[in-house]
C-alpha cells in the first residue's frame, strides 16, 4: 500500500515526505504556496491525485471551471472524478457528464464510489475505484485494489489491500498532541489553513508510524 499525506497549507513540506501527493483543485487554483509545492512535487516525479471534490468535510463536486484551471496547472496521473456524498444516482450522473466535459483526460479519471448500500455500489473487478472513508462501512468486502481516501476507524484498517491511502489522520492526531495509537475518538477534520503546529514531534512521529506500518504491503 502507498501512502500519501493530507497536511494543512502551512505544513506541506514538512509532513507531506512520500511520493504520493492528494490535491485539491479549488486551493491549487487560488493557493500560490499550495500551487507552487504541488507544481514541484509534480516536477519532481511524485504521482499526482486530483480530487475533484470542494474543500470541506462533506463529498460535493467542485465548479468544473476550477477544475479545468487546475488541470491546466498540473498533469495529474490519477483524476478522482466529482461525486455526492451517500448519493449514488447523482454520483454516476455527475460521473457521464464528467468524462464528456474532460475527453483528453479520461484514462486518468477513478470512479469515486457513492451510495448507501452494497446492492448499490455494483463494483466491477476489473475498475479502479476511489473510495472515500464514509463508504467502508457499506462494502462488506473492499476492493484489493483501490484508491482509499481518508481513515474511517484505525491507522491499520486497510492492512493487506493494495493501492494507495491518502489520510489526514497522522496530521489530525499530532495538531492536538495525540499519538497515533490514540485515535479515539476521532479527531475533527482539517480546514486546511491550519497555522498551529504546537507538537511536531508528534506530529512527524506519526507520519513516519504510518508509513511504516503500511511498508511492503
Amino acid at each position: 500500500m502507498k501512502i500519501g499525506i493530507i497536511a494543512p497549507i502551512k505544513f506541506l513540506e514538512t509532513y507531506c515526505i512520500t511520493d504520493v501527493q492528494y490535491v485539491l483543485p479549488r486551493l491549487l487554483v487560488e493557493e500560490s504556496l499550495y500551487r507552487d509545492f504541488y507544481i514541484y512535487r509534480e516536477k519532481k516525479g511524485d504521482t499526482i491525485i486530483l480530487d475533484c471534490r470542494i474543500p470541506h468535510w462533506k463529498r460535493q463536486p467542485e465548479d468544473f471551471n476550477v477544475i479545468e484551471k487546475a488541470l491546466g496547472l498540473l498533469l495529474p496521473d490519477f483524476i478522482v472524478a466529482p461525486s455526492y456524498m451517500f448519493n449514488s444516482k447523482l454520483t454516476r450522473e455527475t460521473f457521464k457528464k464528467f468524462l464528456k466535459e474532460v475527453p483528453h483526460h479520461k484514462g486518468k479519471i477513478i470512479r469515486c464510489i457513492e451510495g448507501t448500500s452494497e446492492r448499490e455500489l455494483k463494483l466491477g473487478k476489473d475498475s479502479l475505484y476511489a473510495i472515500p472513508s464514509h463508504m467502508f462501512r457499506f462494502l462488506d468486502k473492499l476492493p484489493k485494489n483501490a484508491i482509499y481516501i481518508e481513515n474511517h476507524l484505525e491507522p491499520s484498517e486497510l492492512m493487506g489491500r493494495e493501492g494507495i491511502l491518502v489520510t489526514s489522520l497522522p496530521i489530525r492526531l499530532g495538531l492536538q498532541g495525540r499519538l497515533l495509537t490514540n485515535f479515539r475518538p476521532a479527531p475533527d477534520s482539517l480546514t486546511l489553513y491550519e497555522e498551529e503546529d504546537l507538537y511536531p514531534k508528534i506530529t512527524m512521529g506519526n507520519v513516519k508510524n504510518l508509513i511504516d506500518i503500511y511498508k511492503g504491503e
